[in-house]
């Protein structure tokens, strides 16, 4: 019995590596390049420059995500009102949500400039 054990595993590897047979590894690349492209972000249809630099809040108000610099561009994906805040000069209650390379979320409007 110990012989033909040995033999089944043989037997089904030399069926999944012979040419001409599709097999679940040899379809990943394309599935993944699928999902990969189907993941690509959207054009960007409106873009904001940072006149300073300025925190990238997950909530308006919560938790910094990391900085927008001062000089650079990101895609404006949507506004909301909320409490007044005084930044860069400016009293306002307008937050843009906005792509910043990987970082999504928050900032004040009075810091940046429609481009």
């Amino acid at each position: 019995m110990k012989r033909l054990a040995l033999l089944v595993p043989a037997i089904s590897m030399a069926v999944v590596a012979l040419p001409g047979v599709a097999s679940a590894q040899a379809a990943t690349p394309a599935s993944a390049q699928a999902s990969a492209q189907a993941a690509a972000p959207l054009a960007c249809s409106s873009s904001v420059k940072a006149k300073e630099n300025i925190n990238i809040r997950a909530s308006i108000g919560g938790t910094s995500l990391g900085l927008f610099y001062k000089g650079d561009t990101a895609c404006l994906n949507s506004r909301s009102t909320g409490p007044s805040y005084t930044a860069c000069g400016i009293t306002g209650t307008t937050y843009y949500n906005i792509t910043y390379g990987s970082k999504r979320g928050w900032i004040v409007s009075g810091c940046v400039t429609k481009v």
